[in-house]
């Protein structure tokens, strides 16, 4: 097999990579560099440079080999940059993965993976939550996945574009060597954010205490990067057999708080540092748990890494190893 990776020079797309040619499986990685590393790209693993809202340069990725399967992460993440500059995001994360399918079909390409989020559901009124909850986003980050899907749901039915949507809860964790890991520019995830200022002996923001939780604060579901990784080559095997276009959940149904984060952050790295309460930042989901009993029932899929120590404990090494992150873009 040869498999187009869009944003393979991530976080969870540059995993992604290595997690395929771990199974002896090509990859041939699409990025712009905007966000992503080159550094964190597999060793061997080609490299294309540019934007695939680019029509040329969409082309030129097509006209270069013959790929049985597209794996989409190229998208942006940040809930509150979408709440600020909704436009961005229709057009990067919704136009221009349009784009991405009418190439596909052009080039006959007819199985896509596509990296959806939890963000889809918005306030949930079911928690864990299923696969068949309202979908009700409360951002344009959100609002972005939940276009794709259902255009993707289109591209099936005229075009025969078979997809699986995996809406991922929180992505987190690094490998367990510490040799990569997650590095945003502006970042906005809490557990770095927490072992940065741990580094850094600096004030960490928690925002907003005074949500209807155990403590107060936001509790996700955290999934490590290597099981998200894992379900995507279930997802892409299942794909190559002939599966459906479907939908899955992706997490290990159980959230924890941000007080916890910031707790287990403290713990494992053995650093105490201030916390300073700011206001909750707009779009924020109270509580937001997944149930992935489709995923684990129908393609066996069982989280090995995605306990909150080897969470924290892996993007810990991550961090302290790495304090620059990849060091200079490019």
């Amino acid at each position: 097999m040869r498999i187009l990776v869009t944003g393979g020079a991530g976080y969870i797309g540059s995993q992604m990579v290595r997690q395929l040619v771990e199974k002896k499986i090509d990859a041939v990685v699409v990025d712009s560099l905007e966000n992503g590393h080159r550094a964190a790209v597999a060793p061997g693993v080609p490299l294309l440079v540019g934007d695939i809202g680019d029509e040329e340069f969409r082309r030129e990725i097509f006209s270069r080999a013959r790929f049985d399967a597209v794996m989409h992460f190229a998208g942006y993440i940040e809930m509150k940059e979408s709440m600020e500059n909704p436009a961005k995001y229709f057009r990067n994360n919704t136009a221009y993965t349009n784009a991405l399918l009418d190439a596909m079909v052009h080039a006959n390409v007819r199985r896509f993976v596509f990296s959806s989020s939890a963000g889809v559901y918005g306030n949930p009124t079911q928690v864990p939550i299923p696969e068949d909850h309202s979908t009700l986003p409360t951002n344009p980050y959100g609002e972005s996945k939940l276009m794709v899907e259902r255009i993707l749901a289109w591209f099936d039915v005229a075009h025969g574009v078979r997809s699986i949507c995996l809406r991922y809860f929180n992505a987190s964790g690094a490998t367990l060597d510490g040799a990569f890991g997650e590095d945003h520019p502006g970042e906005s995830h809490i557990i770095p954010l927490a072992l940065q200022a741990a580094q850094a002996g600096a004030p960490f923001k928690l925002y907003g205490d005074d949500y209807p939780t155990r403590d107060g604060t936001c509790i996700r579901d955290y999934v490590h990067v290597i099981d998200l990784c894992d379900a995507h080559l279930l997802a892409l095997d299942a794909l190559m057999r002939g599966h459906a276009t479907a939908v899955y959940n992706v997490g290990i149904g159980r959230g924890y708080s941000n007080r916890e984060i910031v707790d287990a952050a403290r713990r494992i790295s053995g650093i105490e540092f201030q916390v300073e309460i700011a206001p909750r930042r707009p779009g924020d989901a109270n509580e937001s748990v997944a149930d992935s009993a489709r995923l684990r029932q129908e393609f066996g899929w069982t989280p090995r890494y995605s306990d909150l120590d080897t969470i924290v404990g892996s993007a810990w090494q991550w961090h302290k190893t790495h304090p620059n992150g990849y060091g200079a873009k490019g």
